[in-house]
């Protein structure tokens, strides 16, 4: 049954003239016809049926991970570099609920993966049986839908319904809890049949003609037009479309934290980002200048805005997205439409090469003044000294890496930092857990990542707080050769919030400094001993100026490598300190 979300009744399977087979091959059946390349997670009892299915079917290649957590990262991480699904199974009890941080994660960026837990078996569901846990209920909050399959006939619907939840609309992860028995209960079912049949999807909402005619009309009234893009852009594929309409409007586009990588940060028209923590001067600077925000698939987050007086100052705001329940949440917009964002723009520009031709003669943004104008605002990375800078670490992974090259990233001081200086070039390069802010969950992203593109480089930059928090799992990378390379950001402390307590707790510090003595060495953890202990290639880096000699070794080398990089304890980044994003402190 589905426990909760919408579910229409449906009737059984047609029987006749059909094939024997199992739920579990059913499952494993239909994931290979829907070009599932990949299943990652952990096999337990409960969940043995459909792992064997995997086996006997071939076609899906199973990653055993070290911890339930990381296969739901590694699922999550998957779609956002390649936007096909993934697959994360674990069995029930623990295993279930070492799956809700991923979900979480997916869930608030409305990434789409399917989540399959074992269950005890049906007859023992609510009897406290050995690990048994109502993962279903636990799941519903950070979940699009959640099934509880506890009759077997159900099962041919029920797969169906939770992918098409889980790929269309607002996106989301989907999660099936499958009891055992019903795993192995013998279904018959016109196979072919039932995998060719389409389902009725769910399009997406029309673009209506008036909306798109709102739009223009508060564009051209406009004197200072800014896009602003979300991370929408990116789920709906939509990269080509926003270049086409920047460039068409010749306005500045200003970027979200889960948008940076939808339009090239060294074009001509990218401003920087907006918002009190993962920010640019440049990018907020022009936010504050413009009169209409046209923000194309974001949200208004919190740390986007900051304190609204000032974001919505004597400005007017378009807001396209396909979900409509998060319109007029925190910003109210003057036009609000809810469409996809790739078929809003492919209408738009339509409508304006049918127009008056060339908008953007007469805005008043001086775009050809703006690039030096920005390049005087960029902030500081040409430090020299010891500790080295983390802004000049992440300054030369730039340098070094190729422009489509896949960085993935944790959450504090090292993501903050890497958004504010990092330039990224390339769709779906920059990929970053954004409402949730899960330590731990860039080393999956980038291990599905180079699993889904072996000729790309593929780069984990974190701080060691969150490496702390997935260290366990550079044994999937070694087991597996997912030859990634870890760029290391050491501080050995929790240094954004240590930053925190500096800035706000009067210094007063706790349980923030993670050094203690290690073999005469007070830095703690000896990353570079524990990653050779797994199996990885690995060394320390003191110097800047042997970053690019360190990236060589790593990329050359064919195997997972480690660079564990020293830096400044004291090392801050720019936020904000009065919650407005005109309020930021340049630091460092």
């Amino acid at each position: 049954m589905a426990l909760w979300g919408e579910k229409e009744e449906k009737k059984t399977a047609n029987e006749e003239g059909a094939t024997t087979i199992t739920c579990a091959e059913l499952l494993a059946r239909f994931l290979q016809h829907k070009g599932v390349e990949h299943l990652f997670g952990i096999p337990g009892a409960a969940i043995l049926p459909f792992y064997d299915a995997v086996r006997e079917q071939g076609a899906i290649r199973s990653i055993n991970v070290r911890h339930e957590q990381m296969a739901a990262f590694m699922a999550d991480g998957y779609y956002r570099a390649t936007g096909k699904m993934a697959v994360c199974a674990a069995t029930s009890g623990p295993g279930a609920t070492n799956f809700l941080t991923g979900l979480y994660g997916a869930y608030g960026d409305a990434t789409p993966m399917l989540a399959i837990t074992g269950q005890v078996p049906v007859a023992l569901i609510g009897k406290d049986a050995f690990q048994e846990a109502p993962i279903v209920e636990m799941a519903k909050p950070v979940t699009k839908a959640a099934y509880l399959v506890d009759q077997a006939f159900e099962m041919p619907f029920i797969i169906k319904e939770a992918w098409n939840k889980a790929t269309t609309g607002k996106r989301g992860p989907v999660l099936l809890d499958l009891p055992l028995d019903v795993q192995k209960t013998v279904l018959s079912i016109d196979l072919e049949k039932w995998l060719n049949d389409e389902e009725d999807i769910p399009s997406a909402p029309p673009v209506e003609p008036q909306a798109v005619q709102s739009a223009l009309s508060m564009i051209r009234q406009a004197q200072k037009p800014v896009i602003m893009v979300g991370g929408g852009v990116n789920l709906s594929n939509a990269h080509q479309e926003l270049r086409e309409l920047a460039e068409l409007l010749n306005v500045p586009v200003v970027a979200t934290l889960m948008g940076k990588d939808c339009f090239p940060n060294d074009h001509a028209l990218y401003a920087g980002m907006v918002g009190t923590i993962c920010n640019s001067p440049y990018g907020n600077k022009t936010l504050l200048e413009s009169d209409l925000v046209i923000n194309l698939g974001g949200r208004f987050s919190d740390r986007t805005t900051g304190n609204l007086s000032l974001f919505t100052k004597e400005r007017r705001f378009i807001q396209v997205n396909i979900d409509s329940e998060g319109f007029n949440k925190s910003v109210q917009a003057d036009l609000n439409i809810h469409a996809d964002v790739k078929n809003f723009m492919t209408e738009l520009v339509k409508e304006i090469k049918q127009g008056t031709g060339d908008q953007g003669t007469s805005f008043k943004w001086k775009i050809k003044e703006r690039a030096e104008e920005k390049q005087a605002y960029a902030r500081r990375t040409d430090f020299d000294m010891y500790p080295m800078k983390p802004q000049r670490a992440i300054a030369e992974l730039r340098k070094y890496l190729d422009r489509d090259a896949v960085v993935t990233h944790d959450c504090g001081i090292s993501q903050i930092l890497s958004s504010q200086i990092f330039e990224a070039y390339e769709p779906k390069s920059y990929l970053i857990t954004g409402r949730a802010g899960n330590m731990g969950w860039g080393l999956g992203a980038a291990m599905a990542a180079k699993l889904a593109y072996p000729e790309k480089q593929c780069v984990n930059l974190l701080g060691d707080g969150s490496l702390g928090m997935s260290i366990g799992d550079l044994a999937t990378a070694a087991k597996h050769n997912i030859p990634i390379v870890v760029f290391l950001l050491n501080n050995s402390l929790l240094g954004l919030i240590r930053q925190q307590q500096n800035m706000f707790f009067d210094k007063r510090w706790i349980s923030t400094d993670l050094q203690y003595c290690n073999n005469g060495d007070y830095r703690g953890i000896d990353f570079v001993t524990v990653a050779k202990g797994f199996g990885l290639g690995a060394e320390q880096v003191q110097d800047p100026n042997k970053i690019g000699e360190a990236l060589d070794r790593a990329f050359t080398s064919g195997r997972p490598y480690l660079i564990e990089l020293l830096v400044d304890p004291q090392a801050m980044c720019s936020v904000s300190t009065d919650g407005t994003i005109g309020g930021v402190q340049e630091v460092f």
